[in-house]
């Protein structure tokens, strides 16, 4: 157990990078964060908390080894006190020598979206980095969470990695309709089973610079036909995928004419891209109305391709597949030998 008196920072250059810790009420988020601290090591954190009422609690259950240990009460983060949050991340940045990695878990009613978005900001950006958001799911009760609010769908759908906490309650049959589930409404996400929230830590701060991966189905998502969940007929997945390089400007006028059609509502999308005169691949991240490209691991052996995946309501799987392909980079056809002689 680290007891908070080794001080010595973790090797890293650039930006603190920041993981989001989201799920719904009751689902093990602050138990999830006090593991981390407790296995951590060296790496020095601060902690950002948020709770919905005037009253914190899970501020006061934090455990030690943090640096630092911020409050943001009286409403979600992601509306009513998200300009405290951007603030605090000012102050912070000031201080960004006396952190290796920025924890925050924000309310159990609160939507991960526009707290992602804080990142976005300039003066936020130069400091600290998003390096994934990580969803706490109760297993004994996401079933009835889903069918009672859109929220606890919201939180699944953002997430790069899901927890599936308190496992131990349930058989393994429930546990693999429920990952079938969780898969449909969030097929790019990583899960990991645990009790009492215990994951290893590097899952949680180790998010960055994943590839994507192939696991998505090459049709439409569709939902169970036995499932009576609301949510599962408005939240779809569509994957795609073409073959050779891409024509990376032509992709780039199409996502950007994609995210503001009002027809649809695009809430993640992620892909990897064969660049041509690149050796290594491309991987760009959608949430909502903003796509970032960064650079992967080379291509080695492995087939050049571009793959990606949409999530989000409305979805016209026809329309995503053509667009897609349509950015395929066409290729000059093999011009026609001349007879030999002369005709």
């Amino acid at each position: 157990m680290n007891d908070g008196s080794n001080k010595g920072s973790t090797s890293r250059s650039g930006p603190v990078p920041v993981t989001l810790v989201t799920g719904f009420l009751g689902a093990g988020k602050t138990t999830l964060l006090n593991h981390v601290l407790d296995t951590a090591g060296e790496r020095r954190f601060a902690v950002v908390e948020n709770e919905f009422g005037d009253l914190g609690i899970d501020s006061d259950l934090v455990a030690t080894p943090a640096e630092a240990v911020f409050a943001l009460n009286e409403g979600c983060v992601c509306c009513t006190v998200r300009d405290d949050l951007v603030e605090l991340f000012e102050q912070l940045a000031a201080r960004v020598e006396d952190f290796d990695h920025v924890l925050v878990e924000t309310s159990g009613l609160a939507d991960p979206g526009p707290v992602m978005r804080v990142f976005e900001l300039a003066r936020i950006r130069a400091a600290f980095r998003l390096d994934g958001v990580v969803t706490v799911v109760d297993a004994h009760h996401v079933e009835k969470d889903l069918g009672d609010t859109e929220t606890c769908a919201e939180q699944i759908t953002y997430a790069d990695l899901l927890v599936l906490n308190k496992t131990d309650r349930l058989s393994e049959t429930r546990l693999s309709s429920l990952e079938a589930r969780l898969a449909l409404l969030n097929p790019l996400a990583r899960r990991v089973r645990a009790v009492q929230a215990r994951v290893p830590v590097r899952e949680v701060v180790q998010l960055g610079g994943h590839d994507f991966r192939a696991e998505a189905p090459h049709e439409e998502a569709r939902p169970d036909v036995h499932s009576t969940h609301r949510h599962d007929e408005s939240i779809a997945s569509v994957a795609v995928e073409a073959a050779g390089d891409i024509d990376v400007d032509r992709l780039d006028r199409w996502l950007g004419s994609l995210v503001r059609r009002r027809d649809i509502e695009l809430l993640r999308m992620k892909g990897v891209l064969a660049v041509p005169g690149q050796a290594r691949r491309f991987v760009f991240h959608g949430v909502r109305a903003v796509v970032d490209v960064v650079p992967g691991r080379p291509w080695g052996e492995e087939t050049r391709t571009n793959r990606a995946v949409f999530i989000g309501r409305g979805l016209d799987a026809a329309m995503l597949r053509s667009g897609f392909l349509g950015c395929a980079r066409e290729t000059d056809p093999p011009r026609p030998r001349a007879a030999a002689g002369g005709e």
